[in-house]
């Protein structure tokens, strides 16, 4: 192990808990920032709209005085000038924003260094801690605003209004935190190639990764959504693939290694790989054949690919070992039923 790897180790057994305290305060800075840059663009998105409506409303109002008038063209032109003026501003803040949002990500980056006592330090803690501010960015495109209790009853308006303005800039900011955190995975293992830790580490930020390029299916914004479907699916592909090439070589370093094929196991149910996901099941089973949890998570999705004598020799083996969720399986079973197509009146064969 090297001198590098060493003082990395040291770093982790000495010092990850004073880490671990002083997160949370960067965090709710970072978050606040955050939260600052991306209301701001969206007020001046309101303020120009409302200096535009204001423009149009007048100059409707006084329409009949203007037309035989020299005044015509020149409110026509304020008009023009108003809309010119917003594009141009529309673009400059657009790609402020971005280099903000990068800033952003690289003063908590430095920010975590400072607590680590330098770059090259705490490395997997810095990666994870990326991840953390990732995971508190979840549903936070509806929580930009908040009112007084008293008028509670426009929150949910209000929710879908911030949601519809923010949601991209959070999916942003969590793929940049997320490429930051890969970023810090790979130097960890250009010092330890073979440690499993970092790889298993590295495998969950890929499936993030994945996860985040399907969220927005979910987005109050569909039409955006479908105008990037094509790369949005992509990246999928190439994360979740990623993260398959991490769980083998998992699989290739600890073979027998029952919590390898745990962590295997989540990640291809994340990835609804059902098929693997059963394959790993079964291997960990034959480790750990007392497992009856294990058992029973099995059968559930014996049940569930359609494979029932499977399902239903787990039922019996349960059964016999008087596990108290041995009935909650095989309703697992009767429940398959609800999928076959309705009879229609007056059908005819």
């Amino acid at each position: 192990m090297s001198t590098e790897q060493l003082f990395d180790r040291k770093f982790d057994a000495a010092d990850d808990s004073y880490f671990q305290q002083s997160l949370p305060q960067v965090y709710r800075a970072v978050l606040q920032q955050f939260r600052r840059a991306s209301a701001s663009f969206v007020l001046f998105n309101l303020l120009y709209a409302a200096v535009f409506a204001a423009e149009l409303f007048f100059f409707l109002l006084f329409l009949p005085f203007l037309i035989q008038s020299a005044w015509l063209a020149i409110s026509l032109s304020g008009l023009f000038l108003t809309i010119f003026s917003y594009f141009v501003l529309q673009f400059y803040f657009s790609a402020k924003k971005i280099e903000q949002l990068i800033q952003l990500k690289d003063q908590f980056i430095a920010s975590c260094h400072q607590l680590t006592g330098g770059p090259g330090k705490g490395g997997l803690s810095i990666a994870a801690a990326l991840i953390k501010l990732s995971s508190y960015l979840e549903e936070f495109e509806w929580q930009f605003y908040r009112i007084p209790r008293f008028l509670q009853s426009f929150q949910r308006p209000l929710s879908s209004f911030s949601a519809f303005c923010h949601w991209q800039d959070v999916f942003r900011f969590k793929q940049l935190l997320l490429y930051a955190a890969i970023d810090e995975h790979m130097s960890q293992i250009r010092i330890a190639p073979t440690d499993l830790e970092v790889h298993a580490s590295l495998a969950n930020t890929y499936l993030a990764l994945s996860k985040l390029f399907t969220e927005p299916k979910r987005s109050p914004n569909p039409s955006a959504f479908r105008r990037k479907k094509a790369a949005f699916d992509a990246n999928f592909r190439i994360a979740a693939q990623l993260a398959v090439d991490e769980f083998h070589i998992l699989n290739h370093y600890a073979p027998n290694d029952p919590w390898v094929h745990e962590q295997l196991s989540y990640g291809y149910r994340d990835l609804s790989m059902p098929q693997d996901e059963i394959r790993e099941m079964e291997i960990l089973l034959q480790l750990q054949p007392q497992n009856m949890d294990l058992l029973l998570r099995l059968g559930k999705i014996y049940f569930e690919q359609g494979s029932n004598a499977k399902g239903l020799q787990i039922y019996e083996q349960l059964k016999q070992a008087n596990h108290p969720q041995a009935e909650e399986l095989i309703s697992i079973y009767g429940k398959l039923a609800a999928f076959l197509p309705p009879i229609t009146p007056g059908a005819r064969e």
